[in-house]
C-alpha cells in the first residue's frame, strides 16, 4: 500500500482542479504511451483471442484496453465505484488503483466473446474522485480510439460513483458518445453525503456525543479521529445487535448514550435507531431482512412491523455508516474544511409518510414521535447542530451537479433496496432529464429506467431467531446485478448505440420478460434522496 505517495496526491490537488471536472480539455493520449500484448481466454467453451493493452495517463492514473480479434465496432468505456482513498487494515480495507474494464470479471469474458471492446481506467487517486475520473476515462477512451481506429462507436457505462462520473462527463461532451449506462447511479456528493452525515450524526446525537463525525483535522490527527470514529460506531452497531437479540421489543440503550430525556421517557434504543434510519433515508430491506416476514410463533406479528425494519437499518447502517465517515473525511480534504450542514433540517418533516407507516415501530405518534422531535429540535442544546465552513461548503458545491442534459440513448438499472446509491437518485435523474426536455436542452425519449425488485418476503428463521445472510438476494444491496442483468443492459446499450434511438418498450419487455426481479414502469417513481425531498 502506497499510503504516503497518495496522501500527498491528494494534498497536491489544487482547488482549481476541482472546481469542475471539465477544468481541462479533452486530454491527449499523445503524452502516453499504450502497450499491447496478445491474450486469450475461453468464454464457454469459445475460445477468444484478443489485446490486452495498458498504460498509465500523464495524471498517473492505470488504464487499460483489450481489443478482440472479432471485433464488433463498439466499445464499452467502463467506470468504477467508489474505492477508499487510503488503506485501513484494522477494517480490512485496502487500496486499489488497478483498473477495471467491466462491473465483473464474468462480464467482461462475455462482452469480449461477443465481439465488445473493453476499456477502463483506474484512476490516480481514490475516494470521491468524481473529478479525477471522468479526466481518466476521457483520456483512456481517446487512447483507444487511437490505438484502435476500428472503433466507430463508444457506450460510457458506469455504477455507483462511476455511473455518476459518466453521466457528468457525457452531459458536458455530448456527440463524444453513442449510448450510455449509469448503473445504479450515485446522486451529487450533497445528496448523497447528507444522507450518510445525518446517520451519523444521528449515532452521535443519540448513542455516542464524542463521535467527532465532521470537521476533521489536518494530516495524522485527522486520520486517528477517523479511525477512532469508526471504532466507536462499530461498537454501537455491536451493543445494539446484542441487545436485539437478547431483548428485541425494549433494548437498553448504550452506556455512551446521554439522550436522558429520551431513556427517561422510556423510548427503547430500538425506537432511536429506526428515527436514525428513517430520517437519513436508509432502506428498511436489507440482505437479511425483507421489513414484511415474521417467525411462526409469538413474534409473527411483531417481527415484520417492529423489527425487521430496524434490523435492516442496523445491517444496512453499519456498512453506510463506515462509507459515509471516510468519504465525508476525503472530500472534507478536498474542500478545505467541514461542508455538512444540518442547523436548519426539520428531521421530522423529513420522515413524511414514513411519520405514520412506522408510528408502532416509533413508540407511537404521542410518545414517539412528539419525544424524538423535541429532542432534535435545533434548539435543544442536548442535540447540538452542525454548522458548515462557509468557504469549504462554496468549494464542495462546486463539484458537478447533474443537470439531466441526455443527448444519447441511456439506459438504468437500479435496485429498489439499495443502501448506498438509493432508487433517489435515478429518479433525480429522470426528473432532471424531464426538465431538460421541457427546456429543449435534451432530446424526448432517450431514457429508460430498469428498475430491480427483491421478493416480497426473503427473511428465514430457526425457530423464532432470524438467519443472518452473507450473500443479499436479488433486488437488494449495492449494485447486486446478476451476469444475465449486466448483460442485457450491455446488449440494449450496444444496440442503442448502432441505432442512436433508445429502445423500446417492447424492445425492453421482451429482454427482461424471464427476469421477475426487473420491470419497466414509466408511471413509477422512487421516492427521492431525503435531501431532495
Amino acid at each position: 500500500m502506497k499510503n504516503l505517495n497518495l496522501k500527498k496526491s491528494l494534498v497536491a490537488l489544487t482547488t482549481a482542479a476541482l472546481v469542475s471536472v471539465f477544468a481541462v480539455a479533452i486530454p491527449s493520449s499523445a503524452t502516453a504511451a499504450t502497450t499491447c500484448e496478445k491474450d486469450y481466454l475461453t468464454v464457454n467453451g469459445k475460445f477468444v483471442d484478443f489485446q490486452k493493452c495498458t498504460g498509465t495517463d500523464d495524471r498517473g492514473s492505470k488504464y487499460e484496453i483489450r481489443m478482440p480479434a472479432k471485433f464488433n465496432g463498439t466499445m464499452m468505456l467502463y467506470s468504477h465505484g467508489i474505492r477508499y482513498p487510503f488503506a485501513l487494515p484494522a477494517l480490512g480495507l485496502t487500496y486499489n488503483d488497478a483498473p477495471d474494464i467491466a462491473p465483473s470479471e464474468e462480464v467482461g469474458e462475455q462482452l469480449l466473446s461477443q465481439g465488445f471492446a473493453l476499456a477502463g481506467a483506474g484512476v490516480q487517486v481514490q475516494g470521491w474522485n468524481q473529478t479525477e475520473q471522468v479526466y481518466a476515462s476521457l483520456f483512456v477512451n481517446n487512447a483507444a480510439r487511437t490505438q484502435f481506429p476500428a472503433i466507430n462507436k463508444v457506450v460510457a457505462w458506469g455504477q455507483s460513483l462511476g455511473a455518476l462520473s459518466t453521466q457528468a462527463m457525457v452531459e458536458q461532451y455530448p456527440g463524444l458518445f453513442d449510448a450510455v449506462g449509469p448503473l445504479c447511479l450515485a446522486d451529487s456528493a450533497s445528496a448523497q453525503l447528507t444522507g450518510f452525515l445525518d446517520f451519523i450524526w444521528g449515532l452521535k446525537t443519540f448513542f455516542d456525543p464524542t463521535i467527532k463525525g465532521s470537521g476533521y483535522s489536518a494530516g495524522q490527527a485527522g486520520l486517528t479521529e477517523l479511525q477512532t470514529d469508526i471504532g466507536k460506531a462499530v461498537a454501537i452497531f455491536t451493543f445494539l445487535s446484542n441487545e436485539f437479540t437478547v431483548n428485541p421489543l425494549t433494548p437498553a440503550w448504550p452506556a455512551t448514550s446521554t439522550a436522558t430525556a429520551l431513556i427517561s421517557a422510556g423510548l427503547p434504543s430500538r425506537s432511536a435507531l429506526l428515527m436514525i434510519g428513517l430520517m437519513s433515508g436508509i432502506s428498511t430491506q436489507s440482505k437479511s431482512f425483507d421489513s414484511s416476514s415474521g417467525p411462526v410463533g409469538p413474534l409473527e406479528t411483531a417481527f415484520g412491523g417492529l423489527l425487521s425494519p430496524v434490523l435492516a437499518i442496523l445491517e444496512n447502517g453499519s456498512e453506510a455508516a463506515v462509507l459515509g465517515f471516510i468519504a465525508n473525511y476525503d472530500l472534507e480534504r478536498r474542500a478545505g474544511g467541514r461542508f455538512y450542514d444540518n442547523t436548519n433540517t426539520d428531521y421530522i418533516a423529513r420522515l413524511g409518510a414514513d411519520a405514520e407507516i412506522f408510528t408502532s415501530g416509533l413508540s407511537g405518534a404521542s410518545k414517539g414521535l412528539a419525544g424524538f422531535g423535541a429532542y432534535l429540535n435545533k434548539l435543544n442544546p442536548a442535540a447540538p447542530r452542525v454548522k458548515a465552513d462557509p468557504d469549504a461548503l462554496a468549494r464542495h458545491n462546486q463539484l458537478y451537479q447533474i443537470q439531466g442534459k441526455i443527448t444519447a440513448p441511456t439506459v438504468t438499472i437500479t435496485a429498489l433496496a439499495d443502501h448506498i446509491t438509493p432508487p433517489g437518485a435515478t429518479q433525480y435523474l429522470a426528473d432532471q432529464y424531464a426538465s431538460s426536455v421541457t427546456k429543449g436542452e435534451s432530446t424526448k425519449g432517450l431514457l429508460v429506467n430498469i428498475w430491480n425488485k427483491p421478493p416480497d418476503e426473503y427473511t428465514t428463521f430457526t425457530g423464532q431467531v432470524p438467519n443472518r445472510q452473507t450473500v443479499a438476494v436479488n433486488g437488494v444491496g449495492h449494485c447486486n446485478f446478476t451476469t444475465s442483468q449486466y448483460m442485457t443492459v450491455a446488449k440494449l446499450l450496444g444496440a442503442a448505440a448502432k441505432s442512436g434511438k433508445a429502445p423500446s418498450a417492447k424492445t425492453v419487455s421482451a429482454a427482461i420478460k424471464n427476469d421477475s426481479n426487473l420491470f419497466v414502469d414509466p408511471n413509477y417513481r422512487a421516492p427521492l434522496l431525503k435531501y431532495r425531498q
